[in-house]
């Protein structure tokens, strides 16, 4: 007979987390896509790769704007947090034309620009989805870093959709110091 390396709590804990993940990825959060005004949640796959020197942790966020990604090292956890809105909501309705309107700002018709930024805001407002498979909303990662790295020089990278954060390790004899024992 085959006894788990691990207490059978933890064991039982960490089995129950991948079965609730398991479930809400395959059904999603219903009660709360069906409470009128409440946000999505955006599946964000990242990958973890270690060096010698450092972590890097990639992740996939096509849409996410720079503005709304938040990251933070604390202690041994790395937070990844964003928000990628959907193309029909109203905030999107309002962004989306401030970036043609800077376009045709610069070519200096501000009278048909006025006009076409709220054709533009009008025609999405009028937009019904039909259907809808790409994801949206808040997302948040936690990744426990199994050594501390150097808070300091951590550094992140948006291209084309994929995040690259690069956390230097800690050299782990800065800090330590010997402390000399004296006789009483």
């Amino acid at each position: 007979m085959v006894f788990p390396s691990q207490p059978t709590g933890r064991l039982m804990d960490e089995l129950a987390t991948d079965v609730g993940s398991l479930v809400e990825s395959f059904f999603g959060d219903a009660a709360e896509r069906g409470r009128a005004g409440k946000r999505e949640r955006m599946e964000v796959l990242l990958d973890i790769d270690e060096s010698e020197q450092a972590y890097v942790v990639t992740l996939d966020v096509p849409g996410v704007s720079l503005e709304s990604i938040e990251i933070d090292v604390h202690e041994d956890t790395l937070t990844i947090a964003g928000e990628r809105v959907a193309a029909g909501s109203r905030h999107a309705a309002k962004e989306a034309p401030r970036e043609s309107a800077s376009a045709e700002a610069a070519s200096g018709d501000d009278a048909s620009l006025e006009t076409d930024v709220e054709a533009q805001q009008k025609a999405r407002q009028e937009l019904k989805p039909r259907r809808r498979e790409r994801s949206w909303g808040a997302f948040e990662r936690k990744v426990r870093l199994p050594l501390a790295v150097e808070n300091d020089a951590v550094t992140a990278e948006l291209s084309d959709g994929v995040l690259v954060v690069t956390l230097p390790k800690a050299d782990p004899e800065k800090g330590k110091r010997r402390i000399p024992v004296s006789r009483a």
